[in-house]
């Protein structure tokens, strides 16, 4: 029988969800992280703008944590 879609084929990886809570969890501390520490390190007028760093590095650590598990998927 021919197929235009192949059989499924086991996957060599780690399962999809456990991936994706393993990156979430392992953002989310490096959030909390940056948060508690990156305020020690600016001087006191910027404080503001090192709450504003640590929540776009979460941001962008979330996305390409996202975006290397979809492509070892796909």
């Amino acid at each position: 029988m021919d197929r235009d879609i192949p059989a499924r084929t086991p996957s060599a990886y780690m399962n999809l969800r456990v991936l994706e809570v393993l990156a979430a969890f392992g953002c989310l501390a490096l959030f909390v992280v940056l948060l508690v520490t990156l305020p020690d390190l600016v001087e006191e007028t910027m404080k503001g703008f090192a709450y504003i760093i640590a929540l776009i590095v979460f941001i962008a650590a979330l996305s390409t944590a996202g975006l290397l598990i979809d492509k070892k998927v796909a």
